[in-house]
């Protein structure tokens, strides 16, 4: 990711996804309108997210800038 390693990043607002069942806990995916990231029983899509030191943002939005690589993990 095009970010500092340790960055904290707030998720603002999620919605939970019945339909992603490919993720595994903590795994990121991206699609241009969408960032996905698994938990231990479903996929959530984040909505708005705030990266450390800036202000709230559409998670698709902040994806696009940090370029998530597949098989990212948020944590690591």
């Amino acid at each position: 990711m095009d970010h500092l390693p340790g960055e904290r990043l707030k998720v603002v607002s999620a919605r939970p996804v019945a339909d992603r069942t490919d993720l595994g806990p903590g795994l990121l995916a991206a699609t241009k309108k969408a960032v996905y990231v698994g938990t231990g029983s479903h996929a959530v899509e984040l909505t708005w997210v705030r990266p450390q030191g800036k202000k709230p943002m559409l998670a698709a939005d902040w994806a696009r800038g940090v370029r998530i690589a597949e098989g990212e993990r948020l944590g690591a």
